[in-house]
């Protein structure tokens, strides 16, 4: 018991320390992929709304930088917990290409200077492919994309362009001094009617996992280092409750040995008392309350034993329908005495063995059968059923309720009835000398037999079902 109780400290210290650290790894990672996809956001927009050209002011001999650049990138200054300011370093290292469309959707110019692992008939072929998604922004083969109409923005650029920046050149006199070619490409990306472009994110995808992985392990590191000290305190913690559980064993164990004695002594007694005077109302009372003792001892001393963490049932594999015959022949006098009809039906399948420890399951079915013969009520049924599941047999004890008129005993929650000292009638159960114990005590042998047993009420009956597992001749 002490053992278990220090294992369910610790199973429970250390799932909460497991919740906090998942959720402290699981925001760190989810707030990080966020602040990387806003990042990725911003640079797309940026290289969208300045044709794939995010260099900064214009310089002279390049047709395809304008001032539209230094206003985007003083917009990109505006920050946020998530989004802090793309430096120009940041802007030339990413890795993109652009593609301009015209109005009927057809490419007319790309641009895969930024990036080496793509060709330009490979940007095309990709280009087409995330635009047939349907979608103007989304991720395609490591690549996050956004396209963006340009027509719908034409009207505020148009008017930027218009109006040249004091200090410089218009735009016709700067024109001049380019060649052909550069003007024709200026010439194509001002005609566009949409621009995409596609960012190369593998290395943020990385860097993600890369975190991921470190925060993980962390984890796991802190997880293992806090283990250490809760198995150490969990002792210190579990120790009053742990002392009370040893010294009312210690009680339970000493008392149920203090009382055999007197009780011998008085059933030695009450013998004489019918040997010399004849039985009587008083010595059958004697006899009576004598029994209902030293079963009551006897289930102490068994809860007392299956709570040491330390027992070890000597198991072995026997067949369990004559176990459960032999054991019902104790109970069968008392049953037609009363008029309670019986049946005990193996599996269909044949003889069923058990991996078990033979005394004590006797003692569990004891149990089951002395609640039986006494809750029935007079003329009423006891049924007792072998079946075979898998690598389980089951044995199912079941029979209808005792009643007063037309009230039966229903509990609405059987399995309560393994609780100590829990009745659910308890003026019914002192008359029927019960005690609320002996189903505890059932639970715990069949638990010390690596089994299970539990209880249910079904169409006015109450059953019992132990499994345990099987055993091989």
């Amino acid at each position: 018991m002490v053992k278990t109780l220090k294992r369910k400290f610790i199973f429970a210290s250390m799932l909460a320390v497991t919740i906090l650290l998942v959720t402290l790894v699981g925001a760190i990672n989810i707030l990080y992929c966020y602040s990387v996809y806003r990042q990725e956001k911003t640079r797309l927009e940026l290289f969208c709304e300045t044709d794939g050209m995010p260099e900064g002011p214009s310089e002279p001999g390049d047709p395809l930088r304008d001032n539209r650049s230094d206003q985007l990138l003083m917009k990109n200054k505006q920050k946020d917990m998530f989004r802090r300011h793309m430096t120009m370093d940041e802007a030339l290292s990413t890795r993109f290409f652009t593609v301009w469309f015209d109005e009927s959707g057809e490419i007319i110019l790309t641009d895969t200077s930024r990036i080496y692992a793509v060709t330009d008939e490979g940007a095309r072929q990709m280009a087409q492919e995330m635009r047939s998604q349907g979608k103007n922004t989304g991720l395609y083969q490591g690549f996050r994309y956004l396209f963006t109409d340009k027509k719908s923005s034409s009207s505020d650029t148009s008017q930027e362009e218009a109006q040249p920046e004091p200090g410089r050149e218009d735009g016709a006199a700067a024109d001049s001094v380019f060649s052909g070619e550069l003007q024709t490409q200026q010439a194509q990306i001002r005609q566009a009617a949409g621009v995409l472009v596609a960012m190369d994110i593998s290395a943020d995808r990385k860097n993600m996992l890369r975190i991921l992985g470190i925060s993980a392990l962390i984890a796991v590191l802190c997880w293992l280092i806090m283990l250490l000290p809760v198995n150490a305190l969990a002792a210190r913690a579990i120790a009053p409750t742990a002392l009370s559980i040893e010294r009312q064993k210690q009680f339970v164990t000493n008392a149920g040995h203090e009382l055999k004695t007197p009780l011998a002594i008085i059933q030695a007694n009450t013998d004489a008392l019918e040997l010399y005077n004849g039985e009587s109302k008083w010595t059958r009372n004697i006899r009576a309350q004598t029994v209902r003792l030293n079963g009551l001892m006897q289930n102490l001393l068994t809860l007392s034993r299956m709570d040491e963490d330390s027992l070890k049932l000597e198991k072995e594999v026997f067949a369990v329908d004559p176990l459960i015959q032999e054991v019902w022949d104790n109970f069968a006098e008392p049953a037609a005495g009363r008029k309670i009809s019986v049946r005990i039906m193996p599996d269909d399948s044949g003889e069923q063995s058990v991996c078990a420890n033979r005394e004590s399951l006797a003692q569990l079915l004891s149990i089951l059968f002395d609640n039986a013969v006494k809750y029935t009520p007079r003329g009423g049924e006891i049924e007792v059923r072998t079946c075979a599941e898998a690598e389980e047999v089951r044995i199912i004890q079941s029979n209808t309720l005792s009643a007063e008129g037309k009230t039966a005993v229903i509990p609405e929650d059987a399995d309560r009835l393994f609780e100590r000292f829990y009745r659910a009638d308890s003026d019914r159960s002192r008359k029927k000398g019960g005690y609320g114990i002996g189903l505890s005590a059932a639970r715990a042998i069949a638990g010390a037999n690596g089994g299970k047993i539990s209880a249910s009420a079904e169409n006015g009956r109450i059953v019992f079902t132990l499994t345990l597992k099987k055993g091989s001749v």
